[in-house]
């Protein structure tokens, strides 16, 4: 029997565990730092409401992904529209934009983006303000990009990576008969729109976590172990050749492969790759809410919180009876002072949802802060070298967002397993060649 080791129980390691399984010829091991499986596809339960962390939902015109997660929830499964808003000039926006929400733009930005879309010149960019620059212009930059990103990232837009643009904005569409990765594109769907109805995949009742205890259940059942509560340390290399891994404990896990899901810097931390960290914010609301989007980004700095998830617009099981909740995304580092006191900070988002209009004060049954470790891989300007710089050693194989410090959706770490469960593997810039 190969021996495997599985470092990260999230998505990407659960699944990989999975298929490894199913096939034969394998005993796994998957060690989980937390105390649930998951991963960054957790869900919290307080007080009768579910929260998941941020807006997670299964969306992919990959067949084999899409099978395979149908497969895993069984009939836990519903299908729902997309309904994302982006809040702009002191205004909801439907995402992608449309043409009644352009026109409703203060003449301020609406004019001055309009000139610079008959006058720009596409330019090489090296960094994500000088990409974004030259695909909406100045004008769009400045009055929602550069203080949305400066606010979620922590860092001047100058200093991260072309990559970052790529990542963050193209695919924030979601779907790919839309394009919105440049004004033009965005004028040409405002002005010849194309009919598009956007629909994801989310688990019926459990929230997305609903999936992950799928996984694990079939994991175990097939003789899998997953030991939770455990942190791996690093990799046992003998001879050039992976050998196991080390555990916070002291102890270690034997074996014969590892796939690596967990933060790759803790292999390498001379590399300097570095995450950024989340804390949630779960808000219980004591009435209905009279938004229409599941999720909403800020880009306002005035507002202390990046993004906001309406849980009850991917399941009515997430609220008790005539109840509704928020999800408030701030970013932060791990270590900081947000970070070592979220509570601090719960005032101020009170304050902030009345100033957007999101919830009343009045309305706020508990706000329960939560700290998510390593939510982002960092896109500095030389990421790309330092991760180059790290070469796994034989038997060694990563794996997921965090392993292999790429920025990409559930549904694309679900790809990422299959094909290496299947000893293939998937290009890294796939969010651009149709596979999910």
């Amino acid at each position: 029997m190969r021996r495997v080791a599985v470092i990260g129980a999230g998505v990407a390691g659960l699944c990989y565990a999975e298929r490894l399984l199913s096939s034969g010829g394998c005993s796994v091991e998957v060690v989980e730092r937390e105390d649930a499986p998951g991963g960054l596809a957790r869900t919290f339960k307080t007080e009768g409401f579910l929260f998941d962390v941020g807006p997670h939902r299964f969306h992919t015109s990959d067949a084999a992904v899409q099978s395979y997660v149908l497969d895993v929830l069984g009939k836990n499964v519903s299908c729902i529209p997309r309904a994302s808003s982006v809040y702009l000039a002191g205004r909801y926006m439907t995402w992608p934009l449309s043409l009644e929400g352009v026109l409703r733009l203060p003449p301020h930005i609406l004019l001055p983006s309009a000139f610079e879309l008959l006058a720009r010149r596409r330019t090489s960019s090296s960094s994500f303000a000088d990409d974004v620059i030259s695909k909406y212009g100045r004008n769009l930059y400045r009055h929602f990009f550069r203080d949305y990103t400066a606010k979620f990232t922590g860092l001047p837009p100058e200093s991260l990576h072309v990559d970052w643009a790529s990542a963050g904005i193209d695919r924030a569409v979601i779907d790919k008969r839309v394009k919105a990765d440049n004004l033009m594109a965005l004028l040409r769907g405002l002005l010849l729109p194309r009919p598009v109805s956007t629909s994801f995949i989310y688990p019926s009742e459990g929230g997305i976590a609903s999936f992950a205890s799928c996984l694990a259940r079939r994991i175990e059942s097939m003789g899998g172990r997953i030991l939770l509560g455990r942190s791996a340390t690093g990799a046992i290399v003998e001879d050039g050749r992976c050998r196991g891994a080390s555990l916070d404990d002291g102890s270690a896990i034997e074996s014969d492969e590892v796939a690596w899901s967990a933060p790759v810097s803790i292999l390498d931390p001379a590399a300097g790759l570095e995450y950024m960290s989340t804390v949630l914010y779960l808000v219980g609301l004591r009435n209905r809410l009279h938004n229409n989007y599941q999720w909403c980004y800020f880009g306002s700095r005035a507002i202390c919180f990046s993004r906001l998830t309406v849980p009850r617009h991917f399941s009515e099981s997430m609220v008790p009876p005539g109840a509704d909740s928020l999800i408030v995304e701030v970013s932060c580092r791990e270590g900081d002072d947000l970070w070592n006191d979220p509570a601090s900070l719960v005032p101020r988002v009170i304050e902030d949802l009345e100033r957007v209009s999101a919830a009343s004060p009045g309305d706020v049954l508990f706000v329960r802060p939560v700290r998510i470790r390593n939510t982002y891989p960092i896109y500095s300007l030389d990421y790309r070298e330092r991760l180059a710089g790290i070469v796994p050693p034989a038997g060694l194989r990563l794996l997921g967002r965090c392993g292999t410090f790429w920025y990409n959706n559930m549904d694309h770490s679900i790809a990422q397993a299959l094909a290496q469960a299947g000893g293939g593997d998937v290009p890294r810039d796939f969010w651009t060649d149709g596979r999910a």
